[in-house]
């Protein structure tokens, strides 16, 4: 009796295991998981989110993200940069430990000029050019202040931008690209903190503004840092108006402004040496799926490794690896270098730094609309209005005439004296200007 019960108890447990044996490979499981790895995985998290950083990589080593408070779109000095090196995009080596001269790429040039020109249509424009009228009612103030506010915000985040993207640079174009992909929602993160802190601070130290007025004698003109008095009537409108308005923008800028940071390096255009034809984010997401095919590969067979040990047992190894090694001799694991047809050429950057900016020509300064200078009036120099005057009417400067027309309709020029660099004032911000080590402002004064 008992030896029937033994043998019935190791039939069913033969039957429990082959049966357990047989219901691991399940190959729905598989083949879902496995197409789902493909398509989101790889395609969407490392070729499609981890090449918009890696695209961003490129723009911060080209330097077009205006950075520079004193500078346009924020100035009226122009942001030229030195397109004397091409960026290195579509980066292509025979093999994974080959030198720079070996490999190859495409050269990239973009469009600084076009980016920077398109802050003529961006909200800091809008805001600036109403900040220019003192006598525009309560929402000049608004005007004046939020654009100081923004300004510094933008500036500050271009400037995070450049210096994180300009070092994942160092890193291969693959790296990036899975690194960015995986753990980009970390930068995210960091960069709207960042934002957070920046926030809270430009709209404290921008709060005079709020109690700015037109300067006296001078109706075109803000008022000076030191003619502002906080004992006024729009101390009852701070507290009761503007005091909440400017919470709630602390609060809510720092999302809409990370996510700015985040996108604008994205609507930067570029062209291709040996390629006329201007391209964009969609073009260079195309051709990472053309040029980094093998970099898909791999990531594929480690994928099809994964989903086959988890579904359909250690066995399923074998069967990879007889597979992998007929893909291998089809010619499916070659990195096929692209000809020079395509706009490749050989070689690449040694040193991978920024593109430089131009120096400003005193004498023959480049003046931008889009960095219309908000008026400040200060009565310490009265003869600045005349040196900005002479200047905007100096032929020279391309558009000047007009752009003074803009600014001061109805203001006057004496003959255009000559200037040195140090005789010429550095940009004014809306808060005032700095001084230099010899107690010199570095600003430009109204009258």
């Amino acid at each position: 009796m008992s030896t029937t019960e033994d043998t019935s108890a190791v039939d069913k447990k033969k039957n429990k295991e082959t049966t357990t044996s047989i219901t691991y490979a399940d190959y729905k499981k598989f083949i879902f998981n496995y197409l789902l790895s493909i398509i989101f995985t790889i395609s969407i998290t490392i070729f499609i989110i981890g090449t918009l950083g890696l695209y961003t990589t490129k723009v911060a080593q080209a330097n077009i993200l205006p950075d520079d408070i004193n500078l346009a779109p924020y100035t009226f000095f122009n942001r030229i940069v030195k397109n004397d090196n091409k960026i290195d995009i579509n980066i292509m080596r025979p093999s994974f430990f080959s030198e720079n001269k070996d490999t190859l790429s495409q050269k990239a040039t973009f469009n600084s000029k076009e980016y920077l020109e398109s802050f003529s249509n961006s909200f800091l424009y809008s805001l600036k050019k109403k900040a220019h009228n003192p006598n525009g009612g309560l929402t000049a103030n608004a005007s004046l202040f939020f654009s100081s506010v923004y300004d510094n915000i933008v500036a500050k985040n271009f400037m995070a931008i450049n210096t994180v993207f300009y070092y994942l640079s160092y890193l291969p174009e693959s790296a990036i690209m899975f690194i960015y992909g995986f753990f980009g929602i970390f930068l995210w993160i960091a960069l709207y903190y960042f934002n957070v802190c920046i926030s809270i601070f430009y709209h404290i130290i921008s709060i005079p503004d709020l109690f700015r007025n037109a300067a006296e004698g001078q109706p075109e003109q803000w008022e000076s840092n030191d003619k502002i008095s906080f004992l006024s009537l729009k101390l009852i409108l701070f507290c009761f108006v503007w005091w909440w308005i400017g919470l709630i923008s602390i609060f809510i800028t720092p999302t809409f402004f990370a996510f700015y940071g985040l996108i604008s390096p994205l609507f930067a255009t570029y062209k291709l040496d040996k390629i006329n034809k201007q391209m964009n984010i969609g073009d260079f997401i195309k051709n990472t799926f053309a040029y980094k095919q093998f970099f898909f590969i791999i990531l594929a067979t480690i994928s099809l490794f994964i989903n086959g040990i988890i579904y359909l047992g250690i066995n399923s190894i074998v069967g990879i690896i007889l597979a992998i090694i007929f893909a291998y001799f089809m010619g499916l694991y070659t990195n096929e270098m692209p000809t020079i047809v395509d706009g490749f050429s050989s070689k690449i950057r040694q040193d991978i730094t920024p593109l430089n900016i131009e120096k400003i020509n005193y004498k023959d300064p480049q003046l931008v609309k889009i960095g219309d200078t908000i008026p400040i009036y200060e009565d310490d120099k009265p003869n600045d209005i005349n040196r900005y005057n002479q200047l905007t009417k100096n032929e020279s400067v391309g558009g000047a005439e007009e752009l003074e027309k803009i600014r001061f309709p109805n203001a006057s020029a004496p003959p255009t004296p000559q200037y040195g660099e140090n005789d010429f004032p550095l940009p004014q911000t809306q808060n005032g200007g700095k001084k230099g080590k010899k107690g010199k402002k570095y600003n430009i004064r109204f009258v």
